[in-house]
């Protein structure tokens, strides 16, 4: 069976901590219940006495009707003196906010370890794309200055209808450092320098 981690442990406790409380206010209440059922029997009865001029039923049923009162009041400042009690002490209470801060560290930790790794392949993904881009763009640069000049200005027609300039233009009006999710990639790796 796995280990259970720091958080499976205090939710296991909370669960079993909070089973009982409500158990043993379902007690309370059904304590609180019969009192309440024994005090309707007892005022019944005081009817009942009343009606037959019953002295002798008469004392005995107000005297079950006070202890019935007596039982509700009781059983009543029970079930609040649970539902305000609190589960455990305040020391012990800290230890386990530490403890569970001390596994968001481990976590982190973990997170931080597991991450370098492809970090670090996805930044040499990276510089190996930048590096052919700029390989490719030099080449570009080259061949229209030594070889052949580009006269092709995509995006443009002329008065003859076509993207054919009259005279050579460079082939990308902007510097080319590659796609957009590369140059999203390199912003993103150079904020988490830190992680690889």
């Amino acid at each position: 069976m796995a280990k259970q981690t720091v958080v499976e442990e205090v939710k296991a406790r909370m669960q079993e901590m909070q089973q009982k409380k409500a158990g043993e206010l379902e007690t309370v209440r059904q304590r609180q219940q019969e009192a309440q059922t024994q005090k309707e029997a007892a005022e019944l009865a005081l009817r009942e006495a009343t009606d037959s001029m019953d002295l002798e039923a008469y004392e005995e049923a107000k005297t079950a009707k006070r202890k019935a009162q007596t039982a509700i009041d009781m059983y009543s400042g029970k079930y609040n003196q649970i539902s305000k009690q609190e589960y455990i002490s305040e020391a012990e209470s800290d230890k386990v906010i530490d403890s569970l801060l001390a596994y968001e560290d481990e976590l982190a930790a973990g997170f931080k370890a597991a991450v370098a790794e492809p970090l670090k392949k996805l930044d040499e993904l990276q510089k190996a794309y930048a590096d052919a881009v700029e390989d490719v763009e030099q080449t570009i640069r080259a061949w229209t200055s030594n070889i052949h000049a580009n006269y092709r200005n995509n995006g443009t027609t002329y008065a003859d209808g076509t993207n054919r300039s009259p005279q050579p233009v460079p082939v990308r009006r902007l510097p080319y450092t590659g796609c957009s999710e590369a140059r999203q990639l390199k912003e993103y790796l150079d904020k988490a320098e830190g992680l690889y």
